[in-house]
């Protein structure tokens, strides 16, 4: 008879969780399944916008706010049940750069799935979330009202250089954008400020901070319904990034 321990021959598979939203559970098996998508992502980046644009289709579909809250618990607790590489990968992720109040609840269920059935993990999976603002400005092209933000960052090792762009106008944030090749936005720059088209200020950090933190906060009070698909596929990403400045 073997003398191995019983406790390596069964796992113990949680039963069906409570759900505050169970009508969403097609909805939710849809994110276990992209899950695998998230594993094919080159790069930190990459992984981040792609959680971003996946969360915030269900921003978009959630009626509210404490709608949208239970949504996000019970995709947790879905992917934690799932227990495949995507939805470890996801909730990793969501611990990393997901809503702020629900990456605790995600790291916990990520750490629970960790094992050695599971194959390892991205590369880039450490560097979630460990960016870091090097430099800020504001692009004006003459338009009565309407200012541009651009954010740099960069990952601790120095490279995966990128930028969040924020369009300001009345105080509200009215186009987002994140810049992949900042090389060739430097080079756009450069280009239509010789030309004379652009206005370009070197802005510190601190008040890149006070002005984006203050629009999004404003931001907060637009009903969900009014904003459109692009804003919140990047609102979990610019979110992030804001909290990263000083």
């Amino acid at each position: 008879m073997s003398t191995q321990d019983p406790g390596d021959l069964f796992r113990v598979v949680p039963g069906p969780p409570r759900l505050a939203l169970p009508g969403l559970v097609p909805l939710y098996d849809l994110y276990v399944r992209a899950g695998a998508e998230l594993l094919t992502q080159p790069d930190a980046l990459s992984a981040e916008l792609w959680l971003s644009a996946q969360l915030g289709e269900l921003g978009a579909a959630a009626p509210d706010r404490t709608a949208l809250d239970k949504a996000h618990s019970d995709l947790i607790k879905v992917l934690r049940r799932a227990g495949t590489p995507g939805a470890h990968a996801f909730l990793a992720a969501t611990a990393a750069v997901g809503p702020e109040d629900h990456r605790a609840a995600a790291a916990k269920a990520a750490a629970d799935l960790r094992g050695p059935l599971l194959p390892e993990p991205p590369a880039w999976l450490e560097r979630l979330g460990t960016a870091v603002a090097v430099d800020a400005c504001t692009i004006q092209d003459g338009t009565l009202d309407r200012t541009q933000y651009l954010v740099e960052y960069r990952y601790p090792d120095g490279g995966g250089h990128h930028g969040l762009s924020v369009t300001l106008s009345g105080g509200l944030p009215v186009q987002i954008v994140a810049v992949g090749d900042m090389l060739g936005m430097r080079s756009e720059l450069r280009r239509v400020l010789e030309e004379g088209e652009v206005v370009v200020a070197a802005l510190p950090l601190p008040l890149a901070s006070t002005t984006l933190h203050q629009a999004f906060t404003e931001l907060a009070e637009v009903p969900s319904a009014e904003l459109t698909g692009p804003f919140h596929a990047l609102l979990l990403l610019a979110r992030h990034r804001l909290s990263l400045l000083p």
